[in-house]
């Protein structure tokens, strides 16, 4: 694991409020608490949350220990397992994508194994909220990580701060993940109950202008707001340890997505996301090929012990603000957003990035980090 900085960090928790003069000068983070779980001693908390965290990352390894299940010699030593295994495919795969809100709640239990902590105040919370009830917004979290416990850590951090439950408003939208998570049995239950669906440009348009989102709807919901990691497959071969790379170069579509929609991008930066394993297949490989061919990522990765079980680096999420889409009328059906009002927000994006990153390395124990732009 890399080495963290070990200096003073200014960190508060999340009940206390600060002048927003301050906020503006300063990288001050903001710890979190599992209020939901309070009610537990912190050493059952820590348990439970160990098992949905080991449950989780085990979801990812979903293929190849089915893979078991074909071989003969299993079914003769234990067929009564194997069968078990094997109902329990094909009942994940035939059960209807729906969230399930309390599925959020879990992260909470995540965060003190990570000491998971955020940059936004109690304040700027209440303002984030009330923002998003007149624009929409499309949360764009870099890095993806091999396995990303920082999504369900914000699926946590989105449920309990920004929500208000006096008026029932709330910034918790629908996620995206690869096509091929849709059919990787127990993992495509675990994203539908988060409410994520399918990456792709029709359907995250049809969810942001339309609010059509099959697990959403399936719970009676339609969402306003987009959650995303637009670095994708091409980021699982950029993480390793001490690491901080986002693919987003060439990324052009979310960007058109925005000018197209008016959905506004909001630049997110976890440190700690790339730390959780150590990877065998980074950048360009055989391993990085193969995932692209098959829309998934294909990786050895391990953690403790050489299993795939998680280090447990502190993890900080940072928001930036958000960045209002050019101004562009669709005169026709065939018309196309132009390049250069992509390119203009694409360049903005980065720069906003860019500058978050900066603002918050240092407090989130990363002072000598340097971003890199695929």
């Amino acid at each position: 694991m890399t080495k963290k900085n070990t200096s003073k960090v200014v960190t508060k928790k999340l009940s206390e409020m600060v002048p927003k003069s301050t906020l503006a000068n300063e990288a001050v983070l903001y710890k979190c608490e599992p209020t939901y779980w309070l009610f537990m001693p912190k050493w059952l908390r820590f348990i439970f949350g160990w098992i949905t965290v080991l449950l989780f990352g085990f979801s990812f390894l979903t293929i190849p220990m089915c893979g078991v299940f074909l071989i003969p010699y299993v079914w003769r030593v234990a067929p009564v397992t194997a069968a078990i295994g094997v109902a329990s495919v094909i009942a994940s795969m035939l059960m209807p994508l729906k969230e399930w809100p309390w599925v959020r709640k879990v992260g909470q239990l995540w965060y003190e194994i990570f000491q998971f902590s955020a940059n936004k105040s109690p304040e700027e919370l209440m303002e984030s909220i009330e923002y998003g009830d007149d624009h929409q917004l499309v949360m764009c979290m870099h890095p993806h990580g091999i396995v990303p416990y920082h999504a369900g850590l914000w699926a946590a951090y989105a449920d309990q701060y920004m929500s208000d439950p006096t008026t029932g408003r709330a910034l918790y939208g629908f996620g995206a993940a690869a096509d091929a998570v849709g059919y990787v049995p127990g993992l495509r239950n675990i994203m539908g109950w988060l409410s994520a669906g399918s990456a792709s440009y029709k359907v995250l348009k049809a969810g942001i202008t339309k609010g059509i989102s099959q697990a959403c709807n399936a719970a009676g919901r339609k969402p306003r707001h987009l959650y995303i990691l637009p670095g994708g497959v091409a980021e699982i071969f950029t993480s390793t340890p001490g690491r901080h790379t986002i693919v987003f170069k060439k990324r052009r579509g979310l960007v058109r997505l925005s000018i197209e929609t008016g959905a506004q991008l909001v630049p997110c930066y976890v440190f700690g996301g790339t730390d959780f394993f150590h990877n065998l297949a980074t950048d360009a490989g055989f391993f990085a090929r193969l995932s692209r061919m098959c829309r998934a990522g294909v990786t050895i990765f391990w953690g403790r012990f050489g299993l795939p079980i998680p280090f447990c680096p502190r993890v900080t999420c940072v928001l930036g603000d958000p960045i209002v889409p050019p101004v562009w009328v669709k005169s026709s059906e065939t018309e196309r957003v132009p390049e250069i009002l992509i390119d203009e927000m694409h360049a903005e994006f980065l720069v906003q990035m860019k500058a978050l990153f900066e603002k918050y390395k240092a407090a989130a124990g990363y002072p000598d980090a340097e971003l890199e732009v695929m």
